[in-house]
C-alpha cells in the first residue's frame, strides 16, 4: 500500500461482495431445469427399451419361421416318396398360402397328418391360433426341389402386417 495515498471511505449501508464466496447452494429454477434434463433421458431410455423389446419379439418370430420351414423340408426328407407325388403340397402352390387348417385325413395317411400337425405348429409358433393371419404354402416337384413358404402377422411386435419367409431345397 503507498501510505500517502487517500484512504478509501466505505459508503454506510453498502456492502461489497467479493464474488463467489457469498454465493450459496442452487435456485429453484436450476434445481428444476435438473429434473426436467434428467427426465427427458430416462423417458428416452424407456423408450429404447420398448423398441428394443418389440424387436427382439420380432426377430424371435422370424428365427422360429426359419427353424418351422427347416422342419416340414426334413420331414418332406424322410417320406421322400410322398413329397415327389405333392402329397404335402397344398391347394394353389406358393402363390395361394394356406390360412385354415385342413380337415383331419379319412384314412390319415403320414404326410396328411404330419403336414396338419405341421401347421398346427406354425399357427402357435407365429401368430394367435385363432387368427387366419398364419398361413402356409408348400410345393413339392418331381424332381424333389420343394419350397416352403410362410407368412404371418407382425403389427404386434412392430413390424409389417405381411411377413413372408420363402425356403426352397431339394430333398
Amino acid at each position: 500500500m503507498n501510505p500517502t495515498a487517500p484512504a478509501r471511505q466505505r459508503r454506510p449501508g453498502i456492502r461489497m461482495r467479493h464474488g463467489q464466496r457469498d454465493a450459496r447452494g442452487a435456485s429453484l429454477i436450476e434445481i428444476l431445469v435438473a429434473v426436467l434434463i434428467l427426465s427427458v433421458g430416462v423417458l428416452g431410455l424407456a423408450a429404447m427399451q420398448v423398441r428394443s423389446m418389440r424387436t427382439t419379439i420380432s426377430s424371435e418370430q422370424k428365427t422360429q419361421a426359419v427353424i418351422l420351414a427347416h422342419y416340414l423340408l426334413d420331414l418332406m426328407r424322410v417320406d421322400r416318396s410322398s413329397a415327389v407325388r405333392g402329397l404335402y403340397n397344398t391347394a394353389g402352390g406358393l402363390a395361394a398360402p394356406l390360412c385354415a387348417l385342413p380337415a383331419a385325413p379319412a384314412a390319415s395317411p403320414f404326410a396328411s397328418s404330419e403336414l396338419r400337425s405341421w401347421m398346427a405348429s406354425v399357427r402357435a409358433g407365429l401368430g394367435p391360433a385363432a387368427a387366419n393371419s398364419t398361413c402356409v404354402a408348400v410345393d413339392c416337384d418331381a424332381l424333389g426341389l420343394c419350397s416352403v413358404r410362410l407368412q404371418w402377422d407382425d403389427t404386434a411386435a412392430g413390424g409389417l402386417p405381411n411377413q413372408s419367409l420363402t425356403v426352397t431345397s431339394r430333398l
